[in-house]
């Protein structure tokens, strides 16, 4: 008979909420590595980012145009997003929405925020039973 490789798994696991509170001009994608690194988080969903954009940019489309928009002294009013840290490197992406005219959403390519930006975090920590 061949033999599985199958296993039982046997984990509980807790949704645990981590805020991260930036200073000024904090780079938004390097804080959230920075704290899964230093709380061992591998995969991690973002939940919300509240506060103003001092600069950065997102990416979206407007029919069947690409287009780029420039974040700065703007407010992130929706967020979500999903990352994995991987060997050192965060992999995902952060889509946001922002008032212009009308609501756009995007994908963040990159920002920094105010003082007191928040970034709110979740995550799955496993315990044995």
């Amino acid at each position: 008979m061949p033999q599985n490789d199958a296993i039982i798994f046997r984990k509980r696991g807790e949704r645990k909420n981590l805020r991260l509170i930036l200073d000024d001009g904090d780079d938004i994608l390097s804080c959230v590595k920075q704290a899964m690194a230093e709380h061992k988080i591998e995969e991690a969903k973002i939940e919300a980012l509240t506060g103003v954009f001092k600069e950065g940019e997102m990416n979206y489309f407007e029919g069947n145009k690409y287009k780029n928009l420039k974040l700065d002294g703007r407010f992130a009013f929706l967020a979500s997003g999903h990352f994995k840290l991987n060997f050192n490197e965060l992999y995902g992406s952060v889509h946001i929405s922002v008032n212009e005219r009308h609501p756009i959403t995007g994908t963040l390519v990159r920002g920094k925020g105010t003082e007191g930006f928040e970034v709110k975090v979740s995550f799955i920590e496993l315990h044995d039973k």
